[in-house]
């Protein structure tokens, strides 16, 4: 067995290929070529109703034989040989991989759904080995469409998706090619997509001299593909010469091929093949009748009409895949023998009222020359013939070999009057019975053994032939009285059967003081024809009452009437007091009380906030927290009184912290909270955070050096449900680590412009500052100093860059440094 080349080889062949195309590449020119529209092609929805049929003088019916396009949906296909008569020009398309070997071409698309293998597509590309898929992801537009197999379908190592027509290796490169085009033709439903490969050489110089002329059509709403082969010759040895025409579905495991033209080295000249959908049908096929009646569903039928020209028509409907519905339809006349000209009318049935005889003459078309005439009964032989009596008169006419028979049924008789003594309307309650309805006729002289009747209800069943009915529902009734031949008469009757009403205004009812009651009858039937009346005289479907007495109503419907009374009693109003609202800290027990005029038998629902408070149903409530108290009180006839309160925290309860101030790092500082509440507790908080453990009137600190930003003390007194709060926000100097800086640079940044002594001010109180030269005279001075130098003389003149010394009159005794601190310190005036 021939195995496929290796992916190595088959990459030397397909370089050695296109260097070989392109050594042989010959430049020509496109013609354009102007496309007549073109009859449709035979895989279009079709059907032929067969040529038209002449019936002779002595046959009545014959045969009709009907073709159509059989097809289903594209779950499967069936393969048929087809006679070769490409339906569409091999040329003067648009063009597709002009030049070009081995390529796919760019995306086309497609100008009706195509429905293939089960699923609908609208693009496509063109191979230029004579193949065409649906697959734009596998073979992407403008690729490599290879031309190197051994396969047979199916077989998912050939192109998924895919029309073979047929897949080989052919060079459209070569000089004087035909181009590879496409074209579409007709107009929606009835739109073909063709694709030819025009005489397109095989590739290879062991094929010199061979080309491929082929055609792939496909049909919009029927699916179906064919391909025409006008020349595919065999024997070359490129490629072991393989070819194969086919489809193949989406994944390669099933597929259908032509028969003897699976993979292979095979010719064929002036052959086609088509590939028809055959699942489960898409097409219904049915005959109608000139006024478009169905007539049968069957293609061959016999008919036998009775017109001289009578037509019938063929009629199939396809379903596509897509939900399109395209109807196709042709017609074949029926004509009776055109020698024998003559038709023959007795003219209609007729009821010959009054009258002592009748004569019956027959309108006949056509040339009578020649015509015999024979009547029965009696045998008459004459054109006309005049009766007495009823029955049924047949005439034939005969000429030649040929006859024509038609009848007519005449009955004499006397017009009679058919009056009765039914109603035309009858009233009748449900409970009562339905009387008897009588039609026979009141007037004298009637056979009444020869009168008929027939009884219809609404729908025009027949009920009755009685003379007398008694109906078992109501509705509309006819009666045809009928005295044959002459009289007949239709009496109608309308019985309306009411259903006796049920009616209930419901229990006595007590109704709240200040309230109104609506008096809502039931009646199970509907109120549909009701009249109301009530005891107030009021004639609506309800009333509204607001005072204490009893109210009856009176119904009617048809003939039927109900009664009934209720008796609706207004209370007094229950009055509820809470008192005033007030304030509390809830620190003893509160309680409110609700105050009713009547106390017994009464019901209590709290609320707080508007929210029911589970459990509370006492007069008293026990409350614990500030909000709206509201109580509901319910007597035993379930109405309501009700009244609220807001009960309010005090709001008074005030706590100092005194001022804020800055400190030294890990220096303890006290806080003291200062209130003139009593009995109250303290909780200390940080940055608003709780401080464990923090619950005195006090609270020492001390901030870690380094610390940034402010920290902010506060403390939260409360008593009962009521607090009070204050905070205080303490800081660490901006002088790191609290001590006498060594050296200044007042370059206006911010930062060191001055000698700070904030923290010995505040922590022991500064009386002056002296600040001396190296020659030891006082260059500035300064009592009750914080931070007011920053590198000036005492003229307020900037002191030169250099080294000074401080002398520090402390105000006390100071932890640090006594009561009087000396250094250096160094001015940097070369910073500004």
């Amino acid at each position: 067995m021939k195995k496929k080349l290796p992916p190595c080889l088959r990459s030397c062949l397909n370089f050695l290929k296109v260097n070989f195309a392109r050594n042989t590449f010959l430049l020509f020119s496109f013609v354009a070529i102007s496309l007549q529209a073109l009859a449709q092609g035979p895989g279009h929805p079709n059907v032929d109703a067969g040529e038209d049929i002449e019936i002779p003088c002595n046959e009545d019916c014959t045969e009709l034989n009907a073709s159509y396009l059989y097809t289903g949906d594209t779950s499967d296909y069936a393969v048929s040989s087809i006679p070769y008569a490409p339906p569409f020009p091999f040329t003067g398309g648009t063009p597709v991989s002009v030049n070009i070997d081995d390529r796919w071409s760019s995306a086309i698309t497609l100008p009706f759904d195509f429905c293939f293998y089960g699923e609908t597509y609208t693009e496509m590309v063109i191979g230029s080995n004579a193949v065409v898929s649906f697959d734009l992801a596998q073979n992407t537009p403008g690729g490599f469409c290879d031309w190197s197999f051994d396969e047979s379908i199916p077989d998912p190592n050939l192109f998924h998706t895919a029309i073979f027509g047929p897949y080989m290796d052919v060079n459209p490169a070569v000089g004087g090619s035909g181009n590879i085009n496409w074209t579409v033709f007709g107009d929606a439903p009835d739109r073909t997509m063709v694709v030819n490969f025009p005489g397109i050489p095989y590739f290879g110089s062991a094929c010199s001299g061979s080309s491929l002329t082929s055609q792939i059509v496909m049909y919009e709403t029927t699916n179906v593909i064919e391909v025409y082969i006008q020349d595919r010759p065999g024997g070359c040895t490129w490629n072991d010469g393989n070819a194969v025409i086919g489809i193949q579905n989406q994944d390669g495991t099933i597929g259908e091929t032509a028969p003897g033209r699976n993979t292979g080295n095979w010719s064929a000249t002036n052959e086609a093949w088509r590939f028809t959908p055959n699942g489960p049908p898409n097409v219904v096929f049915s005959w109608l009748d000139a006024d478009g009646n169905e007539i049968s569903t069957n293609p061959t039928i016999t008919v036998c009409p009775t017109d001289p020209v009578t037509v019938y028509t063929a009629q199939a409907v396809y379903t596509n895949c897509n939900g399109d519905v395209v109807t196709v339809t042709d017609d074949v006349q029926v004509s009776l023998d055109g020698d024998f000209d003559l038709t023959l009318d007795l003219g209609p049935d007729l009821a010959l009222c009054d009258v002592p005889s009748y004569e019956i003459v027959p309108t006949i078309t056509g040339d009578i020359t020649g015509a015999t005439y024979l009547w029965s009964p009696g045998g008459e032989t004459t054109p006309t013939i005049t009766v007495t009596d009823s029955g049924i008169y047949t005439l034939e006419v005969t000429k030649g070999d040929c006859s024509i028979i038609d009848s007519v049924e005449l009955s004499f008789g006397e017009t009679v009057d058919l009056s009765n003594d039914l109603p035309t309307e009858l009233q009748i309650c449900s409970i009562d019975p339905i009387p008897v309805l009588d039609a026979t006729p009141t007037t004298p002289g009637i056979d009444l053994t020869l009168v008929t009747y027939e009884w219809t209800d609404s729908s025009g069943t027949v009920v009755s032939t009685d003379a007398t009915f008694t109906p078992t529902v109501g509705g509309t009734y006819n009666v045809t009285v009928t005295y044959a031949p002459c009289s007949q008469e239709t009496f109608t009757i309308d019985i309306i059967i009411s259903n006796q009403p049920i009616l209930d205004l419901g229990p006595d009812k007590v109704v709240c003081a200040g309230g109104t009651f609506e008096i809502v009858p039931t009646i199970p039937g509907g109120t549909t024809g009701v009249t109301f009346l009530w005891s107030t005289g009021e004639t609506t479907p309800t009333i509204t009452v607001s005072e204490t007495g009893t109210y009856t109503l009176d119904i009617s419907i048809g003939s039927c009437t109900a009664t009934d009374s209720i008796v609706v009693t207004f209370t007094e109003p229950i009055v509820v007091s809470l008192g005033d609202d007030f304030e509390s800290c809830f620190e003893a027990n509160t309680t409110i009380t609700a105050t009713v005029n009547d106390a017994s038998n009464m019901t209590f629902e709290w609320f707080m906030n508007g929210v029911l408070l589970a459990g509370e149903t006492n007069q008293t409530l026990e409350i614990f927290e500030v909000g709206e108290y509201s109580v509901i009180v319910t007597d035993a006839n379930g109405c309501t009184g009700e009244d609220s309160i807001i009960v309010s925290g005090r709001d008074d309860l005030e706590v100092t912290l005194g001022a804020d101030f800055q400190t030294c790092p890990n220096e303890t500082q006290t806080i003291t909270a200062t209130t003139s509440e009593e009995g109250v507790t303290y909780q200390w908080l940080l940055n608003g955070n709780v401080i464990a453990g923090e619950t005195n009137s006090t609270l020492d600190i001390s901030l870690d050096a380094g610390l940034m930003g402010t920290q902010t003390y506060s403390v939260i007194i409360s008593t009962g449900g009521c607090t009070g709060e204050d905070s205080i926000d303490v800081t660490l100097y901006p002088v790191g680590n609290c001590v006498i800086s060594q050296g200044i640079s007042p370059n206006g940044d911010g930062f060191n412009d001055v000698l700070d002594l904030t923290f010995l001010n505040d922590r022991t109180g500064i009386k002056k500052l002296q600040i001396f030269n190296r020659y030891g005279a006082i260059v500035f001075e300064q009592v009750n100093y914080t931070n007011q130098w920053k590198g000036q003389s005492k003229n307020g003149n900037d002191l030169p860059t250099g080294t000074y010394f401080y002398v520090i009159d402390l105000a006390g005794n100071d932890s640090v440094y006594g009561q009087q601190a000396t250094g250096w310190i160094y001015l940097n005036q070369k910073a500004n």
